[in-house]
């Protein structure tokens, strides 16, 4: 079914799939998986609750990220992140940026707007799961170009999270993201990112400046090596969290809160339930790590993969900025068939 899905669809997905599994893991984000339990039932949270169903900051930065793509065209990095820089510093003063927000993403748009350029703004010594969980739109933007996708994914990075494991995060994201728009299988995503790894290390993009200086390595390469190290290291986990099926993911594969342990996290439930959109966040909802971005970043590869059908209508139709996110999807879907 996921082959013969239209471009449409899959942009829907991706969009409210992002926005619903954060809802769902909104509710959960601070809790042991105990708690979690004890709060929910046996089976966990199982519908983001309210309506609308909020989402978190997760969502609202992805949708900056989508705007700032969509504002900015097919423009060199350097003019899009003129942009996004726009879209962040917008959302830093926005009375609705009150979703507990992660302090280094803070931090970095702080840096910002007193001027700072959007190469050296970033905390060189973070690598929070905020690098990778608004990249989504990236994915979808360049999904056959992957040059750009790996340039645009680590420069939407930097602006914050200047870590070189942020910056891979974010890349092998956005690449993710791309693989289930096109509709390929879960199951060829690990040996994807392996394949990835080398040309990924011959490339470097001039505009993203000298991060590597400051992070004290001795060249942009080295610099890139410790961010694939890192992330490997977490990659190797996905296997046993697939195998065993813990009840709580993040038992295996690390709380979520960085970028590596994020995306490993996501991808595991999506490979866990690569045929169903609800059982993939849920999943991620329920654990005992940084669950909204999670069920964020599982759900926008699931409703890639799975289209919008795959989700269930009431919550589709409760989730904040519903229409907004709609509209994101269709300006996307323009873009494609006006041609890159």
């Amino acid at each position: 079914m996921a082959s013969t899905l239209k471009s449409e669809d899959r942009l829907e997905g991706c969009f409210l799939g992002l926005a619903i599994g954060d809802a769902l893991g909104y509710p959960t984000e601070f809790l042991s998986y105990g708690e979690i339990i004890r709060r929910f039932g046996v089976e966990g949270i199982q519908d983001p609750p309210g309506n609308p169903c909020l989402h978190s900051d997760d969502t609202q930065l992805s949708i900056a990220v989508a705007r700032a793509l969509l504002a900015a065209g097919h423009t060199p990095v350097e003019e899009f992140m003129e942009t996004l820089t726009r879209e962040f510093l917008v959302w830093l003063r926005s009375p609705e940026n009150d979703r507990a927000p992660g302090n280094t993403t803070i931090r970095g748009c702080q840096n910002l707007e007193i001027g700072t350029p959007w190469n050296q703004s970033g905390i060189v010594d973070s690598k929070g799961c905020g690098a990778n969980m608004r990249v989504a739109p990236i994915g979808l933007y360049f999904s056959h170009q992957p040059q750009r996708l790996r340039s645009f994914a680590r420069a939407s990075a930097l602006a914050t999270h200047a870590h070189p494991t942020a910056l891979i995060a974010a890349e092998v994201t956005a690449f993710c993201v791309s693989w289930a728009f096109q509709g390929l299988p879960p199951s060829e995503y690990l040996d994807r990112i392996a394949i990835l790894e080398r040309s990924s290390l011959d490339n470097w993009d001039d505009s993203l400046g000298d991060v590597w200086k400051r992070a004290e390595f001795p060249d942009p390469e080295d610099y890139l090596k410790e961010g694939w190290r890192q992330l490997e290291i977490e990659l190797k986990k996905v296997p046993r969290v697939v195998e065993e099926n813990p009840a709580d993911i993040c038992s295996i594969a690390g709380g979520g809160w960085v970028a590596e342990d994020a995306l490993a996290c996501a991808l595991a439930c999506v490979l866990l339930f690569p045929e169903d959109y609800s059982s993939a966040v849920r999943k991620g909802a329920n654990s005992s790590g940084d669950s909204d971005s999670i069920a964020s970043i599982a759900g926008a590869m699931s409703g890639a993969l799975l289209g919008a059908e795959a989700i269930p209508k009431d919550w589709k139709k409760r989730v904040e900025n519903r229409s907004q996110l709609l509209e994101l999807a269709s300006q996307f879907l323009a873009e494609r068939e006006g041609g890159e």
